[in-house]
């Protein structure tokens, strides 16, 4: 008999070891406290930051919702509103019909109110008392067509590249109050910057400088103004 063939093998390190559990998240009864971290800060949600079985569980998970104001979702969703606000509004019956739920003059369903519901403009849920309603995106929307926009500084102050955000100091909006900005609006390849540059960036982006608070400043139209001054005279880059 070998050395090494003294009969059956004992694991030496005692019981087997098994990985202890994700803590459960405080806010949802679907997700562990990490993956809602990660869902937050993505557009893809907790959903899109697991798979297998679990993904159907935490598909309507509302921590990481596109419907949860400050969620990354949520904040490229107003960009989003803003931006068709600005470069491809509604045709004019649409927009007139999200005036009207907009003031409270239509409650229940009507021909055209599918077309807004699928924008996410607005919130329709049938037999609930009360059945339509303007979302934040859609108060976006009418606040681009109704109110001035304007360009303005972003002075970049922190990044949180596991959050996807900034806090930047918009002066057309207020000269103290940080703002909370999604980074990727700021760092990609048409500003070309990185994460790690923009707080010494000098960038410009055009904002709503009557929004309500802080969290309603949309950036929309961002530029490096580096890039400019590096643009051959009469000619793009």
């Amino acid at each position: 008999m070998s050395m090494y063939d003294d009969g059956p093998v004992h694991e030496p390190f005692g019981p087997e070891y098994v990985r202890p559990a994700n803590p459960a998240c405080p806010d949802c009864d679907c997700c562990s406290a990490a993956l809602c971290a990660l869902g937050r800060a993505s557009v893809m949600e907790c959903k899109g930051s697991t798979e297998g079985d679990a993904v159907e569980r935490v598909a309507n998970c509302p921590c990481s919702a596109e419907s949860t104001r400050g969620t990354l979702s949520w904040r490229a969703g107003m960009v989003r509103a803003t931006t068709f606000a600005t470069e491809r509004p509604l045709r004019e019956e649409l927009e007139h019909l999200l005036r009207r739920i907009a003031d409270g003059q239509v409650n229940g369903f009507t021909e055209l109110l599918p077309k807004l519901v699928v924008r996410r403009y607005v919130s329709w849920t049938p037999g609930a008392a009360t059945q339509v309603a303007v979302t934040d995106f859609g108060r976006a929307y009418l606040d681009a067509r109704d109110k001035p926009r304007t360009e303005s500084l972003v002075a970049v102050q922190t990044v949180d590249e596991a959050a996807r955000t900034v806090q930047a100091i918009i002066p057309a909006f207020s000269a103290d109050q940080p703002v909370t900005v999604p980074m990727d609006i700021l760092a990609n390849s048409h500003t070309e910057l990185g994460p790690p540059a923009l707080t010494e960036a000098t960038l410009y982006a055009e904002v709503n400088p009557g929004a309500r608070e802080a969290d309603h400043v949309v950036l929309t139209k961002v530029r490096n103004a580096a890039l400019a001054v590096a643009s051959p005279p009469g000619g793009d880059r």
